[in-house]
């Protein structure tokens, strides 16, 4: 097995692990079926997902003090709910298949069985399934600290070896969020601005960098708060890895870029001195239920 198709592997079990249990072989043969617009449009719904849940739970309420030293630690579970548009997609015939043809078949979150064309020859062009995925999540840990006026910073970060062969997994991200409220005198509400960048890393082989500018307002009480927001976001994702057709091979590096571009965030949190949780609901071209627990200031 070339270290290129382990790669494209150990990725896709990363991102389904939770959601769906598979052998690699399965993975391998699966994705590595794919090359250009097709397995663009096959992995698209989860490297959507994936951005999607990163950009979230990004914060737990839109009131950033102006001085004063504030620390937290949270952890935050992002699920993103796979719409039934993202299941199948329009796939056509490739390599030595004629004539020609376009079908509508699974995408990686779709049924597990994909379609089958049939050549006026009799010859059959099967497309691989999916895993009937209803939803996929993942989980962030994020250290928050501040204020320096009215700004604060954040980092997340996990970094694991999955082999000396493979190399380092990696997941890097950094943001910033700013009050602007603290500019408007006897504001009645918080008002802040903030950007997020994240990257995630396979060694040199799989790479998506993941981007968030958001707004958001609330207003909080001494045991809730309530916060909502808009955000734009990218996130663009490159995997390296050997198309297999059983008749000829070709090493492939497939750019896909997620749907998600615009969000609303709607969110209520509840702080217990040092112990908070927040909940929101992100709505936009993937939708995503976030979750909060955080210690701290």
């Amino acid at each position: 097995m070339s270290v290129k198709i382990r790669f494209i592997s150990i990725i896709m079990l990363f991102l389904i692990a939770g959601n769906y249990s598979s052998s690699q072989a399965q993975l391998e043969d699966l994705i590595t079926r794919y090359a250009g617009e097709n397995g663009e449009e096959y992995v698209k719904p989860l490297i959507t997902a994936f951005g999607a849940n990163l950009n979230s739970g990004l914060y737990r309420s839109a009131h950033v003090p102006k001085i004063g030293l504030h620390f937290n630690i949270a952890l935050n579970g992002m699920v993103a709910v796979f719409s039934d548009d993202q299941r199948t997609f329009t796939a056509t015939t490739t390599g030595y298949f004629y004539p020609l043809d376009e079908v509508e078949t699974s995408t990686v979150v779709g049924d597990p069985e994909g379609a089958t064309v049939t050549s006026p020859s009799g010859a059959e062009y099967v497309f691989p399934g999916g895993y009937d995925m209803k939803s996929f999540m993942i989980a962030a840990p994020t250290i928050t600290v501040g204020s320096i006026f009215g700004t604060e910073a954040s980092l997340r970060y996990f970094k694991a070896t999955l082999s000396e062969d493979i190399g380092d997994l990696t997941l890097l991200g950094l943001g910033i969020r700013h009050s602007l409220s603290q500019y408007i005198p006897l504001s009645p509400l918080d008002i802040a601005a903030g950007f997020f960048y994240h990257q995630f890393k396979i060694s040199d082989i799989v790479k998506s960098n993941v981007t968030s500018i958001h707004a958001e307002v609330g207003k909080s009480f001494p045991v809730i708060n309530l916060y909502g927001g808009m955000a734009y976001e990218t996130n663009k994702a490159t995997l390296d890895y050997t198309f297999d057709t059983g008749i000829e091979t070709a090493d492939v590096s497939l750019d896909v870029s997620g749907e998600n571009k615009f969000r609303v965030i709607l969110g209520v949190g509840f702080n217990f001195t040092l112990l908070h949780i927040n909940l929101d609901y992100n709505i936009g071209q993937q939708q995503v239920l976030n979750a909060g627990l955080s210690i701290g200031l």
